[in-house]
């Protein structure tokens, strides 16, 4: 199997298992804290997170695919993050599910086109730093998971 095709793979799997995780949850759940620090943000802040994520790397990672440098060396992660966060937590959880579903889709169809020099291309990551495109996209679902960790750990208190 090509590393093109394990990467989308990976992704739409881990995708699906996202989308199972915040379905499952109940009502009452969804406005728990998981974090206390910082923006404070609740469940739902998360799979906001998760949505607006989704869109923004998978921009980032086509435009370094094409040859961009990506996010300038003094981006701000935690200002972006607070800010488009809470603009995408606005949408209702039915909203953000299938957004998420949509992109994550989109995210992958864009690994599919890729080729193995693609995986290859180098470029500025919000988090990582100068990296190459397969790590970033790693990242993508490396990401869900640790969130979605912590919200377990939260919720089974």
């Amino acid at each position: 199997m090509s590393a093109v095709q394990k990467i989308a793979d990976t992704l739409e799997r881990e995708g699906q298992k996202t989308l199972a995780f915040f379905e499952d949850l109940s009502d009452d759940q969804w406005a728990t804290q998981v974090y206390s620090d910082g923006d404070r943000w609740t469940v739902h802040h998360l799979l906001a997170h998760f949505t607006e994520v989704e869109g923004s790397i998978a921009k980032l990672i086509r435009r370094i695919v094409g040859g961009d440098p990506g996010v300038p060396e003094d981006f701000d992660i935690d200002r972006w993050n607070a800010r488009y966060t809470m603009e995408m937590s606005a949408h209702d959880r039915d909203y953000l599910l299938a957004e998420f579903a949509s992109r994550r889709a989109a995210t992958v169809a864009m690994v599919r086109g890729f080729s193995e020099a693609d995986l290859a291309a180098s470029g500025r990551h919000p988090f990582l730093g100068q990296a190459q495109v397969k790590d970033m996209l790693k990242l993508m679902y490396v990401h869900l998971m640790q969130h979605q960790r912590d919200i377990r750990n939260v919720l089974d208190r």
